[in-house]
């Protein structure tokens, strides 16, 4: 039994066989909610759902609503104390889901809490982060390898125990449903990508905490959907990132940001003619370009 009455919120796109296995897991928790917005599938994700997990909430979206908005739509349905944000490429066993319940049960101050996350390999992935800065945009931009996973790059070193972040990463993050109330629902400009960093800054402005919980590991597959459409994901990504910028900085740091970007766009666009990159990647490496202005 949970210690907080929990709705899992899952927006699938086009990963019917990833989503039927994240349910699966999910499955064996009764009392928990779930609740899915699928967003205008064609390979039969709704029908699966509809056919095998009739407990779950379906709701079928006629047009690609975007994460944010999707999640937004979700959590109106959704009754639980505990929002849980979960990709549906991302599987959490049943213990995982406890820790992180239990976690928000015990610390009233805790907005969010995120999970541990592995690829499908078990090898680590970065799930704990410091807010986004200059410094982290150059390394984006122009990688040096041995700085990938470095604190310069705003990733938060963990141990055993949880730890006070910045933000998690959203494929896995549980919400407590009175800061979801305080805060506000994830903001809907964003189509994809940041959604959950900019939350979590509106968090932090209002006093709440947010935490990473290394106890609880999820196995996070990664981009299963996004890299569907990896040329227009990789211009939602940047507008993504330029919007959080916009709404968090002054004047002068965003003409920072996008005098970088311009430079790291031309930088890209180099190695992408050297590499025979397809005309889609050029494209999208010029919108990009013309969204830094």
């Amino acid at each position: 039994m949970l210690t907080l009455a929990t709705s899992v919120l899952i927006v699938s796109y086009n990963t019917r066989e990833l989503l039927v296995a994240t349910l699966a897991a999910l499955d064996r928790e009764p009392d928990v909610q779930v609740v899915v917005v699928d967003n205008a599938s064609s390979d039969g994700s709704p029908d699966a759902v509809g056919d095998r997990f009739p407990r779950v909430r379906l709701i079928r979206s006629e047009r690609n609503l975007g994460f944010a908005a999707g999640v937004n739509r979700a959590a109106r349905e959704a009754s639980g104390d505990v929002l849980l944000l979960l990709n549906p490429d991302a599987l959490l066993p049943p213990e995982g889901l406890r820790r992180l319940v239990d976690f928000l049960a015990c610390h009233e101050r805790a907005a969010a809490v995120g999970a541990a996350l592995t690829y499908g390999d078990d090898r680590p992935q970065d799930s704990a982060f410091r807010f986004p800065g200059l410094a982290q945009l150059l390394l984006d931009l122009f990688p040096i390898r041995r700085l990938a996973r470095s604190r310069l790059n705003g990733r938060v070193h963990t141990s055993d125990a949880p730890v006070r972040v910045d933000h998690p990463l959203g494929a896995c993050m549980a919400i407590r449903r009175a800061a979801w109330v305080d805060v506000g629902p994830l903001d809907e400009g964003y189509f994809m990508y940041v959604e959950e960093v900019d939350w979590c800054r509106r968090a932090r402005r209002r006093g709440w905490e947010v935490w990473h919980e290394p106890r609880a590991v999820a196995v996070h597959h990664g981009g299963m959907a996004t890299r569907q459409r990896a040329d227009a994901m990789y211009v939602q990504l940047w507008r993504s990132r330029l919007r959080y910028y916009q709404r968090f900085h002054g004047p002068g740091y965003n003409r920072a940001v996008r005098a970088l970007v311009r430079l790291g766009m031309a930088a890209e666009r180099r190695r992408a003619v050297r590499g025979g990159a397809a005309p889609g990647r050029l494209r999208a490496i010029a919108q990009v370009r013309r969204l830094s202005g």
